[in-house]
């Protein structure tokens, strides 16, 4: 049975993700700071990504939950791991690389969010807009990345 009590922590894991993924993508906009296109690209997908984050801890304070502005454990290693690998690979690919990924674990988030039975509809229809947006954000560094790896052979 779906209770608001659910919504705060599936949107607390969601605004955390978001977190991670802002610091994730300046790190990447300083890797490819030699490909104007991508980096506007990130940079775009930044200013989404703190919307996204302002819009859930709205909602969360809304359901009365003060958001937790913190980031994870998770993403401090991925980020520590984007950092060692820019000593070795400064280049485009390794952030068109790693900004896909975050994409692809926010939208893989979402979707096992939305079909948690203990989160109400309205939670569950908020966070479907929320993926539609994260998806198009997919497709811009999906088009990109395929280009640069093309470049490359």
């Amino acid at each position: 049975m779906a209770t608001r009590y659910a919504d705060i922590p599936v949107l607390n894991h969601i605004a955390t993700i978001l977190t991670d993924a802002r610091r994730l993508y300046h790190r990447a906009a300083r890797l490819a700071d030699d490909d104007r296109d991508v980096v506007n690209r990130i940079e775009l997908t930044l200013g989404e990504r703190s919307m996204l984050l302002t819009e859930i801890q709205e909602r969360m304070r809304t359901l009365g939950e003060p958001p937790k502005p913190n980031g994870s454990m998770l993403g401090a290693a991925h980020m520590a791991f984007l950092d060692v690998r820019s000593v070795f690979e400064r280049d485009v690919k390794s952030a068109l690389v790693e900004v896909s990924r975050g994409e692809k674990y926010l939208s893989d988030e979402l979707r096992k969010a939305m079909r948690r039975e203990d989160v109400s509809a309205d939670t569950r229809a908020f966070l479907g807009v929320v993926l539609d947006r994260i998806v198009s954000g997919e497709m811009r560094f999906a088009g990109k990345r395929e280009e640069v790896e093309h470049r490359a052979l």
